[in-house]
């Protein structure tokens, strides 16, 4: 099989396809992707000896290099090479286009067709607009790429597996090379010949097109200026620096120590010293070729208003017939030389070519490049929080690698959802598949006590930000909708069943070892994102996992039919019964198999011996409404257990890396916050990324505010746990009064509305709530009654 593929998009193109193809085919296999031609333009390709990948119709030049790009990489071949189905190219060029690949492998190599016969044949008003956006994208790039709409190019397949092309159109090729440049490939530019067809209309479209393009750079640009403008307030600040403030002081102190007899001509001296320091500094940063290269794209930019009358000028002119660069030199009054000339002086990609990194770099010693990443984004684990964050960060436009260690459908407990969940489903696009699947309906939260025979049900809220209720979901089925979910989002690559075996990070990015089926593969990412859940990969090979005194705990859970079923709306309810050595979970699924746990201290699991059924047969015998609700239930899945229950880890963030749910902690399940944690956390950490993809900043520092949020927001739930086994909390838990709002609180840090943000009035009646339960601690040690948690550490 070729190492290459020879990928034609085309359009309408019958009348030269064949003559295209034939040429083509005598250096590799050719692969046309018709887009939704009216002519012949597919039975012209297949005849000529092309293999065919037709679209249902047009849908523009980006998609079917797009569709063409995907099947070359099912194709397992190692380059895509690209060209027009015109005529405009060469096809003996593609020999010399393939030599460069083969000597820069990790280059996007570009044909560049504006050598003295290709600018001098091109349109004048086109050739302007390539130089104006070429000049822009080298500035974007760091790389001189003359030629930057050329669609003659050689891809290696790791670019477009890490590089996933988004936009459609001509804003492709703008998009390739700028998104290729920040992920670490290198830009190599191959002259060609350029064949200009008289006669034939261009598909570019100016209004459309151009428009298109130049919105796509101007996001782009003011991105950059922003971070440059840190980068001018830095060195204005300079003179002022900790570092350069004290050899200032003192040199300044030796320089004005004549005058010490004289204040007042010491005080002269002294700001004269100072000036003299201050503009000496800043005159070094303005000869710099940083500030130069700032200074030309600055005029650059300031100057793009005074396009738009200069095209219009153009295309006026242009109406009366077309001509070329060379009208233009026996022409030179009209308004084409002026845009010429205006261009060619203000965006002159000759004089920038000097002061970008590159060129810089090639001065001295060869600046140090990031090598190129398969992926922007490796997440470890495919869970709730993984799928969420996968699905999210290609919404972002990056490539995301999803490595999950288990096959799925699997087994798994925290089969609760909460009604804050639900809106989160919403925004990932999957909640009315969730809602079609026909989970059960879960309106509120059930707690009986059983040393105290308290009982209350909490009831979800109507009129609230979140829905009134939630659902109960086998989690074999929820989670694989979620994977499935991110899979099918473009950019996004699942590994599965796959073990990432270890990590090594560097200052540009992540390499991973990752084996599957019994291979092993080295994948390289930009950034990792821990969704290993309760394993909590990275804490368990480069941090720590802190247990929360007082919460250790050791759950055994299995799946039972014909368990009691409560009526009505209360049938979907979870129900959580407590006694003496802990406390169970009873949550029904659709159908007629209910979920049933105990949770339990650790030390009651060590104390005893034998087998798990009976420690399990003996803990459902202790709890009189379990006992009862399974009488004639029968076990139908194996019984699992988990210990460690509750736990934060260290660190959370870090250089390339950061955590989400239960890879950052875990909170005892009673209040089935778990798969809520996860989802949410993930969807701030992804925002957080694809922030930081475009400041191109990836220090920890820069994700300390997520860390920060994530504790806040999961510490009302510990807040509530650390408390739950005393009987003071449980007094006034299961015995609620609507005072200061306190029962709509409780309800609503129940269905998580306390996580991304706690209002005021919230705050206010969390602490009443927590004021009344230390008095009541304060009654009960006054008349002599337990105040301990029955489960202490």
């Amino acid at each position: 099989m070729s190492d290459h593929l020879i990928l034609i998009p085309v359009f309408n193109e019958a009348a030269t396809l064949d003559r295209i193809v034939s040429g083509v085919r005598r250096h590799g296999t050719v692969l046309v992707v018709d887009d939704g031609s009216t002519d012949r333009s597919a039975a012209v390709a297949g005849a000529a000896g092309a293999d065919v990948l037709r679209l249902d119709r047009r849908r523009g030049k980006g998609e079917a290099l797009r569709r063409g790009a995907r099947d070359a990489l099912a194709r397992g071949v190692d380059r895509v090479v690209t060209l027009d189905g015109d005529g405009q190219h060469d096809p003996d060029d593609i020999p010399r286009l393939l030599k460069a690949a083969a000597e820069t492998p990790d280059a996007l190599v570009i044909g560049c067709r504006l050598g003295a016969d290709g600018a001098r044949v091109m349109p004048s008003g086109r050739l302007a607009a390539l130089r104006v956006a070429g000049f822009f994208i080298n500035w974007l790039t760091g790389a001189s790429i003359a030629d930057t709409q050329s669609g003659f190019r050689v891809y290696p397949a790791g670019l477009l597996r890490a590089v996933t092309p988004r936009r459609g159109g001509f804003v492709l090729e703008t998009e390739m090379l700028i998104r290729a440049a920040a992920a670490g490939w290198r830009l190599v530019e191959v002259p060609i010949t350029t064949i200009h067809v008289r006669g034939r209309q261009s598909r570019f479209r100016p209004a459309r097109d151009g428009i298109a393009v130049g919105v796509y750079l101007a996001g782009h640009i003011l991105r950059r200026w922003g971070r440059e403008m840190l980068t001018v307030a830095a060195a204005l600040l300079r003179p002022f620096s900790a570092e350069r403030r004290r050899p200032r002081h003192r040199a300044q102190a030796a320089f004005a120590a004549s005058y010490r007899g004289n204040p007042a001509a010491w005080a002269v001296a002294t700001g004269v010293f100072t000036l003299n320091c201050v503009v000496e500094t800043w005159r070094g940063w303005w000869r710099d070729p940083r500030a130069r290269c700032l200074r030309m794209v600055g005029t650059a930019t300031v100057a793009a208003p005074l396009l738009l009358p200069l095209a219009l000028a153009h295309a006026l002119r242009a109406r009366r017939g077309p001509y070329s660069a060379a009208a233009v030199e026996a022409a030179p009054d009209s308004g084409s030389d002026r845009l010429t000339a205006f261009v060619g002086r203000v965006y002159c990609q000759q004089g920038l070519a000097p002061l970008l990194p590159d060129a810089r770099a090639a001065r001295g010693r060869p600046a140090a490049r990031p090598r190129p990443a398969d992926y922007d984004v490796l997440v470890v684990g495919g869970g709730p929080g993984g799928a969420t964050a996968a699905t999210l960060l290609a919404r972002g436009e990056l490539s995301v690698a999803v490595v999950e260690r288990e096959a799925f459908p699997r087994f798994h407990v925290g089969e609760s959802l909460l009604p804050a969940n639900l809106p989160l489903l919403g925004r990932l696009g999957v909640l009315d598949r969730i809602r079609q699947q026909g989970f059960i309906t879960k309106y509120g939260a059930s707690f009986h006590d059983q040393e105290s025979e308290l009982e209350y049900t909490f009831y979800f809220r109507e009129g609230r930000p979140w829905p009134h209720y939630s659902f109960e979901v086998p989690r074999a089925e929820f989670d694989q909708i979620l994977l499935d979910h991110a899979r099918q989002q473009r950019g996004v690559t699942l590994l599965q069943p796959a073990l990432v075996e270890e990590v090594r990070f560097d200052p540009d990015g992540v390499d991973a070892r990752v084996s599957a089926g019994g291979a092993t593969r080295d994948i390289r990412a930009r950034f990792l994102v821990d969704a290993s859940g309760r394993d909590a990969f990275l804490a368990s090979r480069q941090g720590r996992r802190r247990p929360v005194p007082g919460l250790g705990k050791v759950a055994i859970f299995a799946h039972f039919r014909g368990a009691r079923r409560w009526p009505g709306r209360d049938e979907g309810n979870i129900r959580i019964f407590i006694f003496e050595d802990g406390w169970f979970w009873w949550i029904p699924f659709a159908g007629d198999v209910t979920s049933v746990g105990c949770v339990l201290h650790a030390r009651t699991v060590r104390g005893r011996e034998g087998p798990l059924p009976e420690l399990f047969d003996a803990m459902i015998g202790r709890c009189r409404r379990v006992s009862e609700g399974l009488e004639q239930a029968e076990r139908i899945t194996p019984i699992h257990t988990a210990a460690n229950f509750s736990y934060q880890v260290e660190p959370v963030v870090g250089d390339r890396f950061l955590c989400v749910g239960d890879a950052v902690a875990f909170v005892d399940p009673i209040f089935s916050s778990g798969v809520y944690v996860a989802m949410q956390s993930a969807e701030l950490a992804a925002a957080e990324i694809v922030r930081a993809f475009r400041e191109d900043r990836f220090e920890s520092a820069r994700f300390a505010g997520y860390e920060r949020r994530f504790r806040t927001g999961t510490n009302p739930f510990f807040r509530f746990i650390r408390h739950y086994y005393e009987p003071a909390f449980l007094e006034v838990f299961l015995r609620p009064r609507n005072v200061a709002g306190i029962l709509d609180t409780i309800t609503g840090v129940l269905a998580g509305g306390a996580f991304v943000r706690i209002p005021l009035r919230m705050r206010l009646s969390l602490e009443a709530f927590f004021a009344i339960v230390r008095i009541n601690r304060w009654r009960r040690r006054r008349r002599g009654r337990p105040v301990e948690s029955r489960l202490e550490w």
